[in-house]
């Protein structure tokens, strides 16, 4: 069966992604075709990619700690749904860090993203959809996700953390988008051989 990754895709303290995150996870599950699994960039502790050569061009690179740990985990997937807030209109750093960080786990796997912020993170969606798109060599979903969350999450999440009533038509569009991941996941899964 497809594995299908879910990033939390920011490392701030008091950050609300796990939430969107979570959200994310919890509609994932009810799909058919693959499973899913919750991965929190914060769990990783990445230094600042400084390599000579671009990851992609180096097959002799070398990497340890959690740089190494990351690289590997994001290789274990089929494809990606990745959950990332707008900070100064685009991605966070940390993000784009750990994304600059891979080398082939992202070739030919598609990558769904879910942005969230005052105006749903959509200027940090179309930046992702173009770095997932560049030399890292993954396939965009086209369907994708933009969640008005703010000022606070407690508004947006009740305590079972669901969608409250005022933010539930949220939930067809990622519905929608799941069922694409799951589809591209096992069409270039089967493609790749």
């Amino acid at each position: 069966m497809a594995k299908i990754f879910i990033i939390s895709g920011s490392n701030r303290q008091g950050r609300g992604t796990p939430k969107v995150a979570n959200w994310v996870l919890q509609t994932a599950v009810k799909a058919e075709g693959a499973e899913f699994e919750l991965v929190d960039l914060a769990d990783y502790e990445l230094p600042f990619m400084q390599e000579a050569s671009p990851p992609q061009s180096n097959p002799d690179r070398t990497l340890e700690g959690d740089a190494k740990k990351w690289v590997e985990k994001m290789g274990e997937a089929d494809g990606y749904i990745i959950v990332t807030p707008e900070y100064n209109h685009s991605v966070p750093g940390y993000l784009k860090n750990a994304l600059d960080t891979l080398d082939s786990q992202l070739k030919q796997k598609p990558v769904a993203i879910v942005s969230h912020g005052v105006i749903g993170g959509g200027r940090a969606n179309e930046h992702l959809r173009l770095i997932v798109n560049s030399s890292l060599g993954a396939v965009a979903v086209p369907e994708s996700v933009t969640l008005i969350a703010m000022p606070a999450f407690a508004e947006v999440f009740g305590e079972n953390g669901a969608l409250v009533e005022k933010y539930a038509h949220a939930q067809e569009p990622l519905e929608s988008m799941i069922a694409s991941t799951v589809w591209y996941t096992g069409a270039l899964k089967t493609a790749r051989g």
